[in-house]
């Protein structure tokens, strides 16, 4: 298999783990409560948006 094929391979499965996932979907909607909620510090709000979002899904049973 040449580098473009691999390359393109690559890009296949990244494009299905972003789906199977909804990286895109939870991307938008952590930019969307930042842009409304405007903390002074963005990185703390990031961490603690990603944990509940991780709490909420463990409770759900999804990990």
């Amino acid at each position: 298999m040449s580098n473009a094929q691999e390359e393109e391979q690559h890009l296949r499965e990244c494009e299905s783990y972003i789906q199977t996932h909804r990286i895109q979907r939870l991307l938008k909607d952590c930019i969307v409560q930042l842009c409304v909620s405007r903390p002074e510090n963005p990185i703390v709000f990031l961490r603690h948006y990603f944990q509940k979002l991780e709490r909420v899904s463990v409770f759900l049973g999804h990990c």
